[in-house]
């Protein structure tokens, strides 16, 4: 779906819900498209099987991105890059991915600043890439303890 500027109605009810990999990257539609519609008092759909979601430069804001842990709890890879409009607001929820996310790529988000580190230290990331957010690379090291990552920032 990378590059779609639109895709009409939503994707529901022809996603299943054990779709594993979403790549909306480059996309003008919002994430939230996607989701199937409710009622405003019910709870949203999640996406239980899914592992990977890039959603990389896709004019994502801070309310768009916040309920991705909740929607799909089972990410072990998530990319975010090249939204300049997120902040350490969608970065902080992420912690609730704790078990799973393994990967994780912030490159390009220059609202994201070291304060976000508290809610990446939580998790068990093996790859995690910050070029072009705020924390500066010693810092990320430092507060991380993981050379590995430090050198992701742009060493």
């Amino acid at each position: 779906l990378s590059g779609c500027p639109s895709l009409g109605p939503p994707l529901w009810p022809s996603a299943p819900l054990s779709l594993e990999v979403l790549d909306l990257s480059g996309g003008e539609t919002p994430f939230s498209h996607f989701l199937p519609p409710g009622p405003p008092a019910s709870p949203p759909v999640r996406l239980p099987a899914l592992r990977l979601l890039l959603l990389a430069d896709c004019r994502l804001t801070d309310a768009d991105a916040r309920p991705i842990s909740h929607l799909c709890p089972r990410l072990e890879a998530l990319d975010l890059s090249g939204n300049p409009l997120l902040s350490d607001a969608a970065v902080l929820p992420l912690a609730a991915l704790r078990r799973t996310l393994r990967s994780l790529a912030l490159k390009r988000l220059p609202l994201v600043t070291a304060h976000a580190l508290a809610a990446l230290r939580a998790l068990p990331l093996q790859t995690l890439e910050l070029r072009g957010s705020s924390v500066p690379p010693d810092e990320a090291e430092a507060s991380l303890g993981i050379a590995r990552r430090a050198a992701e920032c742009g060493r």
